[in-house]
C-alpha cells in the first residue's frame, strides 16, 4: 500500500471623468454700409470683405483646434477610467483572506479565542474516552486549550508545548485556514484546524496523534492518518476539510498480514464465521476498506492477497477465480471479496462523490 507524502506548510468602480467637448461658435459682425458710401468708395468695401474673410478663416481654425482638444480630453478620461478600474480589481485580489489572516494572528498572539463546536471533525475533545472539558458554543484561548489537555492527561504541567501555526487552503478558494500543531512530547501531539467564519474563529477539526499513530496534514486540507494496533495489523485513513470547514471522511483501510486470529465482519460489529481449514494462513493478507469512522455501523469491503516470506505480493488472476479456495472460504462466510482493480474503481467513485482534493 503506497504511502502518500503530503506537503505540510502553508472593483471600487472608478469614477469616470466626463469632459464635455466645447464647440466655440463663430459670430460674424454685422456690417451696415450706406449705399452712397459704397458707391463712392469701392476700395473701402473690398477692404471690409477681406477683413470678414480673415475672421471666418480664423474662427474655422479655432473650431478645429477645440475639437481636437476635446478628443484628446476624452481619450485621457477613458485612460484614467481604465486605470482606476484596474486598480480596483487589484484591490479585490489583495483583500481576499485578509480578515481571516488578521483573526488567526490575534489567536496566535493570545488576543482572540476559538469557538468550540461538536462536529464530525471533533475527534479528540469529544472522544468517548475523554471527559467533557469544553462547552459547545463557548470560546477558548490557546492557553485554555492547553490547560484542557492537561486535564485530559495529555500534557505534563511542568513542561512547555511546542506550537506551530501554518496557513493552509482548504477547498482551494484562496481563503486561508489555520493549522495548529501542538507537540506535548515525543509520544503525544494535537492537530487542530481553525476557520474564520463571519468574524468568528471556529474549531473545525481536532485529533490526537503520536504513539503508534501518525498524522499528515496537507496544504490543501487533506488529512492522512496511519498507525498499527499490532505487528501485523496496520491502518490508514484519508479525510479532508472542505472550503466551508466541514470534516469529510474519504475512506479507511485496515491491512492484516496472516489469517491467524483474523476476524471477518459482514458489517459493523457483525462477525462472520471464516473457515481457514486447508489455507496457508501465514501467507494470506486481507485489506478491509470502509467509508465511515463509525465502526459499529459501517459496511466493509474486502480484498485478499498472497505474499511470500519477504512480504511481497505474489497474487495471480487465478487466486480470484471462483475456483480459488480463498475466495470460496470468503463466499461461504457470506462475504464477497473484491479484486484490487475493483477496489480502485470503488475508491475513485468515492473520491468523486465526496470531492476529495488529494490523490
Amino acid at each position: 500500500m503506497k504511502k502518500v507524502t503530503l506537503l505540510k506548510k502553508y472593483c471600487l468602480v472608478g469614477l469616470a471623468g466626463i469632459i464635455a467637448a466645447s464647440a466655440i461658435g463663430c459670430t460674424s459682425e454685422d456690417i451696415n454700409l450706406d449705399k452712397d458710401e459704397v458707391a463712392e468708395d469701392v476700395s473701402s468695401e473690398e477692404s471690409l470683405k477681406d477683413e470678414e474673410n480673415e475672421k471666418v478663416e480664423d474662427n474655422a481654425a479655432g473650431s478645429t483646434g477645440d475639437s481636437s482638444d476635446s478628443e484628446d480630453g476624452k481619450d485621457e478620461s477613458d485612460a484614467n477610467t481604465e486605470s482606476t478600474e484596474d486598480a480596483d480589481g487589484n484591490d479585490d485580489d489583495t483583500d481576499i483572506g485578509a480578515n481571516s489572516r488578521t483573526a488567526y494572528k490575534e489567536f496566535e498572539d493570545g488576543t482572540a479565542k476559538v469557538k468550540y463546536v461538536i462536529s464530525d471533525g471533533d475527534l479528540f475533545f469529544n472522544a468517548e474516552y475523554n471527559d467533557p472539558v469544553f462547552e459547545e458554543g463557548e470560546f477558548y484561548s490557546m492557553d485554555e486549550i492547553i490547560e484542557a489537555c492537561k486535564e485530559l492527561g495529555q500534557y505534563n504541567a511542568d513542561g512547555n508545548p511546542t506550537i506551530t501555526y501554518t496557513e493552509i487552503d482548504c477547498g482551494d478558494d484562496c481563503i486561508p485556514e489555520l493549522y495548529v500543531d501542538i507537540q506535548f512530547g515525543a509520544a503525544s501531539s494535537l492537530a487542530m484546524i481553525i476557520k474564520e467564519v463571519d468574524g468568528e474563529l471556529v474549531l473545525c477539526y481536532d485529533e490526537l496523534y503520536g504513539y503508534r499513530y501518525m498524522l499528515e496534514i496537507g496544504s490543501d486540507g487533506t488529512i492522512e492518518g496511519s498507525g498499527s494496533s499490532a505487528a501485523n495489523i496496520h491502518s490508514i485513513k484519508k479525510a479532508f476539510i472542505d472550503a466551508d470547514g466541514n470534516y469529510i471522511y474519504y475512506y479507511g483501510c485496515t491491512e492484516t498480514l496472516s489469517l491467524y486470529n483474523f476476524s471477518l465482519y459482514t458489517s459493523g460489529v457483525n462477525e462472520a464465521d471464516l473457515s481457514t481449514d486447508g489455507l496457508d494462513i501465514n501467507h494470506i493478507g486481507v485489506d478491509q476498506y470502509y467509508f465511515s469512522e463509525d465502526y459499529r455501523n459501517c459496511d466493509y469491503f474486502y480484498h485478499y492477497f498472497i505474499f511470500d516470506d519477504n512480504y511481497e505480493d505474489i497474487s495471480t488472476d487465478a487466486d480470484y477465480e471462483d475456483s480459488s479456495e480463498i475466495k470460496q472460504a470468503f463466499s461461504d462466510a457470506g462475504v464477497l471479496p473484491y479484486t484490487q482493480d475493483e477496489i480502485d474503481e470503488m475508491l475513485a467513485e468515492r473520491a468523486e462523490e465526496v470531492g476529495y482534493p488529494g490523490k
